[in-house]
């Protein structure tokens, strides 16, 4: 995924262009190195989704993409440093369609991994945070069914004899 700054009209004749940012998601399709002799720069090769037919937003705020639709071939590189890391999963209700995942980046620390899981964004811009719901309502008890009470057993406790 790029995400990248870009000018938008709304025709030809738009005399109000504006600049917003857009996301790109893609398949990196291959890596190569641009050797300067004084400095190397990685760049990724890669095949873009189009985003009119190929992106969209589901009822419940799930990115959704169309690996299948292909972008703009003439424009396939850009800067690893540009790149940020994305999951496909493939949703079986939608055929064609996969669910995107976004991740937070990890930290290292000297070889360790440092990361924080209340950092890592939600997978859905659609659903209430946890601190939205009202925790008075909510229940940890089912009622849609009978439930077995089960009280603990304290007269077969064996007692171990210490050595």
């Amino acid at each position: 995924m790029v995400e990248a700054e870009s000018l938008h009209m709304s025709t030809a004749k738009d005399k109000n262009p504006i600049y917003a940012n857009m996301l790109y998601y893609g398949v990196i399709e291959d890596i190569w190195e641009l050797n300067y002799t004084q400095f190397k720069i990685p760049v990724f090769r890669c095949k873009w989704v189009d985003n009119k037919g190929g992106v969209k937003v589901d009822e419940n705020g799930f990115t959704l993409v169309d690996l299948n639709k292909e972008g703009d071939p003439n424009d396939q590189f850009i800067f690893a440093s540009q790149a940020k890391q994305v999951f496909y999963v493939n949703d079986p209700n939608r055929g064609r369609w996969s669910v995107i995942l976004t991740t937070k980046p990890k930290l290292y620390d000297r070889g360790d991994v440092c990361d924080n899981i209340e950092e890592t964004p939600s997978f859905s811009r659609g659903l209430p945070e946890s601190d939205d719901i009202d925790n008075e309502d909510v229940t940890y008890v089912r009622e849609d069914c009978e439930g077995i009470y089960v009280e603990e057993d304290t007269t077969s406790k064996k007692k171990r004899k210490r050595t």
